[in-house]
């Protein structure tokens, strides 16, 4: 506008002679005002177009931004499940060291015993061979004695069995007695 009014301004100082040469000044002033504001539209209508292309690319960018940062949010809540699962397993872990330590102890303590009791078994089989040179007899005598044993317990079982039938022979003669005895 301020170059319209500094073209337009020594024209209106000029006089009548150069009415003309006005003219075609005014006509090159008008016609550069419409060159000028069709420029201004043009550039107008391109700076529009392309704050829209941004404005479509600042969108797009947002719309990104959300995806990378539900993507970030899924990734650390991944991340913090993940970190769970790591404590519970070096907790399981733990327990599965400390549960292997106690059974080694526990084999190891069963081998101590177990050496213990084959020490006392071949200390037991010695005597015995020693008792069996001492009396060469021996096997035999207690054979014998376990036979006895046998007949003993097998007549004691015929006699508690006789003893039982004789119980009741004579309460069933008593209570027949006692019945007579009542008439």
């Amino acid at each position: 506008m301020l170059l319209l009014l500094l073209l337009v301004l020594p024209l209106s100082q000029g006089g009548e002679l150069k009415k003309p040469a006005l003219n075609e000044e005014f006509n090159v002033v008008v016609y550069g005002t419409l060159q000028l504001g069709q420029a201004l539209g043009d550039t107008y209508s391109s700076t529009t177009d392309k704050l829209q292309r941004i404005m479509g690319r600042q969108g797009k960018l947002e719309k990104k931004l959300e995806m990378l940062q539900a993507e970030v949010s899924r990734t650390r809540q991944g991340t913090r499940r993940i970190g769970e699962e790591i404590e519970r397993l070096q907790r399981e872990e733990l327990e599965t060291r400390s549960l292997a330590h106690k059974a080694a102890e526990d084999v190891r303590d069963a081998q101590t015993e177990y050496a213990e009791l084959q020490r006392r078994v071949q200390d037991l089989e010695k005597g015995v061979r020693a008792q069996q040179q001492h009396h060469p007899n021996l096997k035999e005598r207690v054979e014998q004695q376990s036979l006895i044993l046998q007949v003993i317990t097998s007549e004691s079982s015929r006699q508690k069995r006789q003893m039982a039938e004789q119980r009741k022979r004579l309460l069933t003669i008593l209570k027949q007695a006692s019945a007579i005895g009542e008439r």
